[in-house]
């Protein structure tokens, strides 16, 4: 089977991205909210099992210069294009290496994170035995684990699809010819349940049209591989127990809280599952879950799931919301909303909270330290309500719901971008490099953005050596642009709001 699967990734190459969920800043968060003391992003050292080409780990690289990087991957083809990007790059601090997970070798020592995302699912039992164990003998003492899988039950409905898929390319092997058959079922299945008002038929219907839109390269590797073998919770658990691994959380903090539940499944979940692991069972098959992205640590580290809001003091925060009501009212106690573009809503009387809110979208996508945020929330208020030590365990308790609601970030790790335009501005040397080739780049936020064809130009241009006036719309943009004119100064604003200028 890894015969196949190296043949299957070697003559059909997977694209990897950066993947924020996985990035270990955030691993640190979720730790250090449950009572740990995880290693130090800037200077831990890091492992991918399953790295592709790099799209995720040189990313990280790149933002984190003393921290080391391992890479491993069964395709020599493209670790080998991942070099040849590290070589191009420069960088120092990042190993690829081609083999196969069953020979990895004890000298490369204890990793601070381990990341395997999109593999264990995609992978034959023995060899997700072996990344299990992985991950406890090559696992730093107070280290974590992400291993991301398609989950039960919501992959069972999926596998529907799935299976109609394989069954319809059964007679090909030529993967190109395979992912045309594929999707010749998937506009089959749509067509076919176009005015089926069942569940079933709004299900198969569903799903195709979802993965119509996904690229040949995923919808390869993710539906048409031969092992594709989704897990319960209750029974990944189980298997890392086995291991001497226990459950640390998920990536997704506002997954483990169930927010979207009324008060009587909250009641009901309380009582038939006392228990993290029960509750995130049973919260699966209400949701229906088709993913997870769990973390994981050493069974002996101890963890103290009460969440203290003061444990935010020692974090830094970001936040996209905007207000509802421009300006907001922060003299008085009025309620007040403000709103992320992914609907998640904050609603709060409170005047410090209120004014941290609009700070915190003034200063987006920087992040700020705690201190900073409260003392810069301060100078938009006439006057404290209460006492200091009051005001800021109030906005430290409202600033851990809004994470628990997806309205704020937490995290530990200093934005490595800069949201003012210097007058010799730089991109990273990735961006620079993925811009060349196409449209969509890694930004410093560790996300895959998607650029115009002027914005790629101008990306391009950006290493320092050019001040501002050197770059004129004639130099950046392109003759075939047929879009309104944009000025210099409009675009570097737009890349600095994606996150992309390093300097």
């Amino acid at each position: 089977m890894s015969n196949e699967l190296l043949v299957s990734y070697d003559t059909f190459p997977y694209q990897s991205h950066p993947f924020r969920q996985s990035h270990p800043d955030r691993l640190a968060t979720i730790g250090q909210l449950f009572g740990m003391t995880p290693p130090p992003v800037e200077n831990s050292r890091v492992l991918e099992i399953g790295c592709a080409s790099g799209g995720n780990l040189l990313p990280m690289a790149e933002s984190l210069p003393n921290a080391e990087f391992v890479g491993v991957d069964l395709s020599p083809r493209q670790v080998e294009q991942g070099r040849d990007d590290v070589r191009r790059l420069g960088l120092a601090n990042v190993r690829l290496v081609a083999m196969d997970i069953s020979d990895f070798p004890a000298e490369l020592g204890a990793f601070d994170y381990i990341i395997a995302h999109g593999v264990f699912s995609w992978v034959p039992m023995p060899v997700q035995e072996r990344l299990l164990g992985l991950c406890r003998s090559h696992l730093a003492p107070s280290g974590i684990a992400y291993i991301s899988y398609n989950a039960l039950p919501g992959w069972r409905m999926r596998s529907v699809v799935r299976d109609a898929m394989i069954y319809h390319t059964r007679g090909a092997t030529d993967p190109g010819i395979r992912v045309t058959q594929a999707r010749a079922m998937l506009d089959f299945l749509e067509e076919s349940t176009r005015d089926d008002v069942s569940a079933y038929g709004a299900m198969l219907r569903t799903e195709a049209e979802r993965l119509r839109r996904a690229p040949d390269d995923y919808l390869f590797h993710e539906h048409l591989e031969p092992v594709n073998q989704p897990e319960y919770f209750y029974r990944f658990i189980e298997r890392a127990a086995a291991h001497e691994l226990a459950y640390l959380g998920e990536a997704e903090f506002s997954r483990m809280l169930g927010n979207e539940f009324g008060p009587s499944v909250a009641q009901t979940l309380a009582r038939v599952a006392p228990d993290v692991l029960r509750r995130e069972q049973y919260m699966d098959f209400l949701r229906n879950r088709s993913f997870r992205e769990t973390l994981l640590v050493r069974k002996e580290v101890v963890l103290n799931r009460k969440v203290s809001p003061l444990r935010v003091m020692s974090l830094r925060i970001a936040s996209r919301a905007r207000p509802v009501r421009d300006p907001p009212d922060l003299r008085t106690h009025a309620v007040e909303e403000f709103r992320t573009p992914e609907g998640h809503v904050l609603a709060t009387p409170h005047r410090i909270t209120k004014a941290a809110a609009v700070v915190l979208a003034r200063h987006w996508p920087m992040s700020m330290t705690f201190d900073e945020l409260h003392a810069l929330s301060r100078t938009l208020l006439a006057g404290p309500d209460t006492s200091m030590e009051d005001e800021r365990g109030q906005l430290a308790s409202d600033l851990m719901r809004c994470y628990g609601a997806g309205v704020a970030e937490l995290g530990g790790v200093p934005s490595p971008f800069v949201t003012h335009v210097s007058e010799r501005p730089v991109v990273s040397a990735l961006a620079r490099l993925q811009a060349g080739r196409g449209t969509r780049v890694a930004n410093r936020r560790h996300e895959l953005v998607t650029l115009d064809e002027d914005l790629c130009r101008l990306c391009q241009l950006l290493d320092g050596s050019r001040t501002r006036s050197d770059l004129s719309e004639s130099v950046w943009r392109s003759p075939s642009s047929s879009g309104p004119s944009e000025s210099t100064d409009s675009a570097l604003e737009r890349l600095a709001l994606l996150a992309l200028l390093a300097g």
